[in-house]
């Protein structure tokens, strides 16, 4: 479940309450009601409204405020949304109310906080046209006796009951409270990517696209060029006090014709992604740093000296396919609490998938870009663990990312590619197995989930015949691993 408050405060109540009682922007609003409000505004659980009544609950929602006219700097106009992905279970409007009212008492909007209580109302119309089953919650930061509800905090707040609520509905859990999961997604860049005809938001592809090139790279410099390579527009982040020294980057997608690019820092598009993180992996003697500091000084969008101009053919596949193999064999010795080592083959994976599908599937990801962010998940390391560590078996997959990115396909590279895709498989099978011995269930899920449904499906649509000696297509995750009750 997430809380997405509204960073723009209004001061329009009656224009927000016809609005989500209307038809919404996409005619997505195709039933809505009240699940809960505050008993001041004297309506029902459940209600639905004609014109008339939206109108007069807006007013009422008002009143304070055109009773006492207080002023409240910024807007005072509470809005949060609060949603749950597609692919998880919908509430009930009972179950939703009690989320709402929860909300509000937690938020100290309600009476429970000792002070006079504000105004407010939960409203659903529907799935919105991703699928999600959510509310809209709006609140008159105006009390009933005039003084001025507090919001320090609410971010906060909302996110640990939107935390307590995933537990006790049962509800997927939402990556990023423990200190382990990716960057949430925002409505705002969502809803940009629709407008632009992309199908996923600039953040998610840019976050594929610099992982291939970090895990495919031996030097930061290395690193540098090929994120150039792949077309994206890169700039560092100097240390103060001149240009003798980077502390980070940002990214961005190239513009379209009177655009300007959005950037986003290493930070924005996952922990381990940031210049700091990265650098773990690299070669850090004082030539590499000097090389990496050049590079970074060079004019963007030009060819640096020293650009790798590797060309591999097509048997580079199936020397890939048994590097892998040889990987899966070495991490059956890593025991399961050596975390930083699953880790990194978890990081590793996600490198070569990212690489692979930034190759082939383009500006619309596929099976080999969700692979790529669910092993990347798969390798974010909880607050206090140690992080992933690219060391001994894990590091010859820097070579497996390098094919990808650049083997040819020509000849029998399409039956290579199948061998290499099977033992990805069964490496992310490795990977899931440890998942499971440590108990965390929604891991393993997600992992189960991507082979399943994603890499099964690229398997069946192959059609190049492959060699009688090439091993079968690992079977479901779910189904070779017996039954998981961890909760992770």
């Amino acid at each position: 479940m997430i809380a997405f408050i509204d960073p723009q405060r209004g001061s329009k109540p009656v224009g927000l309450v016809a609005y989500l009682f209307g038809p919404g922007r996409f005619n997505e609003h195709t039933d809505p009601h009240i699940v809960a409000a505050a008993e001041s505004l004297g309506v029902a659980d459940g209600q639905r409204l004609t014109d008339r009544e939206v109108r007069a609950l807006g007013k009422e929602l008002d009143a304070p405020k055109r009773l006492y006219g207080t002023e409240f700097p910024g807007g005072y106009v509470w809005h949060c949304s609060l949603s749950i992905p597609a692919e998880d279970r919908t509430l009930s409007d009972e179950e939703w109310a009690v989320v709402a009212r929860e909300l509000v008492d937690r938020l100290g909007f309600s009476a429970a906080s000792g002070k006079a209580p504000c105004r407010w109302v939960a409203v659903r119309h529907g799935l919105s046209r991703a699928g999600n089953d959510h509310i809209h919650l709006v609140v008159n930061l105006i009390r009933e006796d005039g003084t001025k509800a507090s919001i320090w905090n609410d971010r906060r707040i909302a996110s640990r009951v939107c935390a307590e609520f995933e537990r006790r509905y049962g509800l997927r859990i939402v990556e990023g409270r423990t200190g382990a999961g990716m960057p949430g997604v925002s409505r705002a860049e969502t809803e940009v990517a629709q407008r632009a005809g992309r199908p996923e938001p600039a953040r998610l592809r840019l976050a594929r696209i610099v992982r291939g090139c970090a895990v495919a790279a031996k030097t930061e410099a290395e690193f540098v060029r090929r994120l150039r390579r792949a077309g994206v527009l890169v700039r560092p982040r100097y240390a103060a006090g001149g240009r003798d020294a980077v502390t980070g980057y940002s990214v961005a997608l190239r513009p379209t014709a009177g655009e300007d690019p959005i950037w986003y820092g290493g930070g924005r598009l996952a922990p381990d992604l940031t210049l700091p993180r990265l650098r773990e992996h690299w070669s850090v003697s004082a030539q590499a740093q000097q090389e990496a500091l050049a590079e970074w000084r060079a004019r963007r969008g030009t060819a640096a000296a020293g650009r790798e101009a590797t060309s591999f053919d097509a048997t580079m596949w199936e020397q890939a396919a048994r590097v892998v193999a040889g990987v899966r064999e070495r991490l059956a010795a890593v025991p399961v609490d050596d975390w930083a080592g699953w880790a990194g083959a978890a990081r590793e994976a996600a490198g070569v998938f990212a690489a692979w599908s930034a190759r082939v599937e383009a500006d619309r990801p596929g099976p080999l870009a969700r692979a790529a962010d669910a092993l990347a998940r798969s390798a974010q390391s909880r607050v206090g663990e140690p992080r992933a560590r690219r060391q001994g078996a894990t590091m010859d997959l820097r070579g497996v990312a390098m094919v990808t990115a650049q083997a040819s396909t020509a000849g029998q590279g399409a039956a290579g590619q199948v061998l290499l895709l099977r033992q990805l498989t069964r490496l992310m099978q490795a990977l899931h197995d440890a998942h499971v011995a440590r108990g965390q269930a929604r891991q393993a899920q997600a992992l189960a989930a991507v082979a399943r449904e994603e890499l099964a499906r690229l398997h069946r649509a192959t059609t190049t015949p492959v060699s009688a000696s090439a091993p079968a297509v690992p079977r479901p995750l779910e189904q070779r691993s017996g039954r998981d009750t961890g909760r992770g």
